[in-house]
C-alpha cells in the first residue's frame, strides 16, 4: 500500500510540475511579444527629397539632385531605392583641371529602425546601400609644354571621356514627425569606393552620387519626408 501511495504522490507532483512548466512557457510567450508582431508585413512606404544635395550644388558647384522611396515593412526593416542627377561644373584647385559631369546614379538597400517604440512617429535606424554610377565627363586645363618643342603648347581639352563607379554606402539616420504625414530627417553617410573604371587621360573629380572622387568619404543628407503608409498608433499619439 505504501508503494502504491508513494507512486501515485510522485505521479502527481510530476504532473503539477509539468502543468505549471507548460504554463509558464505559455506566459512567457505572451510576454515577450512585442506590439509590432502583430502588425501586417507592408504598413506602406515614404517618398522623400534630399534638401543638401540641392544646397552643395548651388555652394560649391557640385551635388546632387536625388530622391528615393522606401517601403515599411512591420516598421522595423525599410527597403530603400535613391536615384538621382549628379552635377559637376568645377575646377579642382589641386590640379587646375576644370570638371564638368552630368549624369544618374542609383542606389538600393535597406535600413532597420532602432528604435524602442516601434510604432513611433519618430525612427532611428542604420542600413547599408550599394550605389551604381556609369556616366561621361570632360576635361579642360591650361596648354601643356611639348617635351620636345618647349616653345609649343598642346591644349588640354577632352570631351565626352567615359566611366562607372561602384561602391557601398553605411548609413545612421534619425527621422522625425513635422506635421500629420510629413516628417523630416537626417543622414550621416560613409562612402566607400569598390571600384572604378580607369581612364589614361585622367580621372573625373566628381562622381555622381558619390561627390569628389576619392577611395572613402563622410557625407550627409538632409530629407523632407512624406510618410505614404498608415498610422498604427492610438489617437493619442497622434495628438
Amino acid at each position: 500500500m505504501d508503494k502504491k501511495i508513494s507512486r501515485f504522490i510522485i505521479l502527481l507532483c510530476s504532473s503539477l510540475l509539468l502543468a505549471t512548466t507548460s504554463s509558464q512557457g505559455q506566459i512567457h510567450g505572451l510576454k515577450f511579444k512585442t506590439e509590432s508582431d502583430t502588425l501586417p508585413l507592408l504598413m506602406g512606404g515614404q517618398v522623400f527629397f534630399n534638401l543638401a544635395g540641392v544646397v552643395l550644388w548651388q555652394a560649391n558647384s557640385y551635388g546632387e539632385i536625388e530622391g528615393g522611396l522606401r517601403l515599411n515593412m512591420k516598421s522595423k526593416y525599410f527597403p530603400t531605392i535613391e536615384a538621382g542627377l549628379g552635377l559637376c561644373d568645377k575646377t579642382d584647385d589641386e590640379t587646375d583641371l576644370h570638371c564638368k559631369a552630368n549624369a544618374p546614379f542609383l542606389r538600393i538597400g535597406c535600413d532597420y529602425n532602432f528604435a524602442r517604440d516601434k510604432l513611433s512617429n519618430n525612427r532611428i535606424y542604420g542600413g547599408i546601400r550599394m550605389a551604381y554610377a556609369t556616366f561621361k565627363y570632360d576635361l579642360n586645363g591650361p596648354p601643356l609644354s611639348d617635351p620636345y618643342w618647349q616653345e609649343q603648347q598642346m591644349p588640354l581639352h577632352f570631351s565626352g571621356l567615359s566611366s562607372n563607379a561602384l561602391w557601398a554606402e553605411f548609413v545612421f539616420g534619425i527621422e522625425a514627425k513635422v506635421w500629420r504625414n510629413f516628417h523630416v530627417g537626417w543622414t550621416a553617410r560613409y562612402k566607400n569606393r569598390i571600384h572604378q573604371k580607369e581612364n589614361e587621360i585622367g580621372q573625373s573629380f566628381y562622381i555622381p552620387g558619390f561627390g569628389k572622387n576619392s577611395g572613402h568619404r563622410f557625407t550627409g543628407t538632409f530629407n523632407l519626408v512624406f510618410d505614404l503608409g498608415r498610422n498604427f498608433k492610438t489617437n493619442k499619439d497622434n495628438e
